[in-house]
This record gives C-alpha cells, structure tokens and sequence, in this order.
C-alpha cells in the first residue's frame, strides 16, 4: 500500500507519520512506501508546495492507495493573505482531487477539517447537525472542502472521510502565533519555566483534543467499512471542553515554574467566541470515536512526550 501524507511535518502530521511507521499497516494490509510531503524540510520526505503542479505530478508518479490530508493555511495567515489561503486550502485541493479522480482505482482520502466551519450564534454544544456559517476564511475554505469530498465520494473518485478537529494539543513549539499555538502556549510554557501569555479571558470555553486522540480517530475512521457511513462522510471529533483557567491550574498542579499572565487580545477573543464551545458528534460516538476525558490527561502527555523527545 502506497499512503500518502500531505502536511508530514506538521504538529499532527509528524504525529501521524510516527503512529504509520510504528503500526506498518492501513486495513490489516502493509504499508509498502510512506509518502510523506510538505512545504517545509520532513525526514525522509519530499518539500515542496502542494499549489505547485510539478510537485503534485511528482506525488502522483505512482498510483496512491491512501491519502491523509493534513496540510494547510490556518486561520490567521488566511485571513491575511486571502489569495494564499484560497490558493492553499482550496485550489490544491481541486488539483489533488483531480489526480486521486484519475486513478484507475479510487484511494482512501482522510482529510483534517476544522470547528472553524462553524461561527456565528451556536448553541451552547454543536453537533453535526449545526448549520455551518464560518466566519473566517480558513473555516469557508475548509467548509468547501467538505463539500468537494462528499461529492467526490459519491461519485466514486474517492473513498472520503472527514474529521472536524477542535484545538489540538500539545504542540511543543517554538512558538508560531497561531491560535491553536497560543492556547498550547498555556500548557507548554509555564511547564519549561517560562511564563504564558493568555490572550484570551480566563473562562472562555473551548473544545480541545489530545494529538494522539486526533491521530487514533484518524486511523480508526480510515479503518472503518464504508457502509458504515450514512449520507456525509464529515463528521465532528468529540471533544473536551476546558477554559484558560483550567489549563492555568492543570500545570501548576503538576509544577509548573512559569505563570499565566493575562494579556487580553481583542481579535484572539474574536475568533474563539466564534467557535463552539462544546463539541460532539453522535455519528463518531457510534462509530467508537471519543474524546479525552480530562484536561490533566493531555498535559500529562504533554511531559512524557517532552521526556521521550
């Protein structure tokens, strides 16, 4: 099985790449080449941009069995340079679909969506059935996204499934200012000495996730029969809803040397004030999918990840 992954040397794609590595097998079949791909250096990989044809010919010079698409513009580069974000997160994905529809057999393709789809008023939990109104460029692109693979899946150029990811932690840095990384900020920095600034208010609620949980859910939902599925193949991750200051006295209980200082950054509270605040899904819930169970779990991972690295 040749198995591709786009985003290879991302936070959740390194992850990933591991988990492929150590597990050898996709559907009790062995992995035969682990195609790892992104626009910065990856071990072992290949660099280069996904928007670029020549780099994607390249990708597609064998037939891929599998696809798992991690790659990206986020939220606040999108929102800076709209030509990038739609060229990244939407016009790549058309060229990558087109190469995946003219394969003679259809791939598996397991792409990373986001709660970002969602925005504006929200019930207090949001569930799959929510309308989707993102209020970002990066939430409408990966809105589209989820449109384009239930089509292609149901036309048969592609076996899609799709995962809505809450915050993902814990990245371990350097720092790179995106959202996500400054709520992983709060976990990573006090617990190195270092002090955390909060952009946000310290009850503001949010739904989070365990890296290894994102990567368990991908794999189990990639393992799944397609006739599990109903009418959609997008689904949320359940998620664990915490606060800032959860977060603040998870890692003072387990020693943290650095503080939390509260700094409050209008446009940080802006876009996580869009995203819901409770986050589930009972299509994943049935099909085995589930959330961490609490927020000293993920820290705890946290430091033995730290300690192994």
């Amino acid at each position: 099985m040749r198995v591709l992954l786009l985003g290879a040397a991302g936070f959740i794609g390194s992850h990933l790449a591991a988990t492929l590595r150590q597990r050898g097998t996709l559907r009790g079949q062995p992995i035969t080449e682990l195609l790892l791909a992104d626009n910065r250096p990856v071990a072992g990989g290949l660099q280069g941009d996904i928007c670029d044809a020549a780099f994607m010919q390249r990708l597609f010079a064998r037939p891929v069995d599998a696809v798992f698409h991690l790659a990206a513009t986020l939220t606040l580069d999108a929102e800076q340079d709209f030509a990038r974000g739609l060229a990244v997160n939407v016009q790549a994905l058309m060229q990558l679909l087109a190469h995946c529809r003219a394969q003679a057999q259809p791939p598996s393709f397991v792409f990373a969506s986001s709660i970002s789809t969602f925005g504006g008023p929200l019930p207090d939990t949001v569930d799959d059935h929510v309308a989707q109104t993102p209020q970002t460029s990066y939430g409408a692109h990966k809105a589209m996204a989820e449109l384009l693979i239930n089509d292609c899946t149901r036309r048969g150029f592609i076996d899609g499934r799709v995962l809505r990811l809450p915050v993902v932690l814990t990245h371990p840095g350097p720092a790179s200012g995106s959202v996500s990384d400054r709520i992983a900020a709060l976990i990573r920095e006090p617990l190195n000495g270092r002090d955390a600034v909060c952009p946000l208010a310290a009850d503001t609620r949010f739904p989070v996730a365990s890296v290894q949980c994102v990567v368990d859910s991908f794999l189990a939902l990639h393992a799944l029969p397609a006739d599990r599925f109903g009418p959609t193949r997008v689904m949320n991750l359940p998620s664990l809803t915490v606060t800032p200051a959860e977060i603040a006295a998870a890692v003072q209980r387990r020693g943290a040397s650095g503080r939390t200082v509260w700094q409050p950054d209008a446009q940080m509270q802006s876009i996580v004030d869009g995203w819901p605040r409770a986050f589930t899904s009972a299509l994943s819930l049935s099909l085995g999918l589930q959330a961490d169970r609490h927020v000293a779990d993920i820290v705890t991972a946290y430091l033995e990840s730290r300690f192994r690295d």
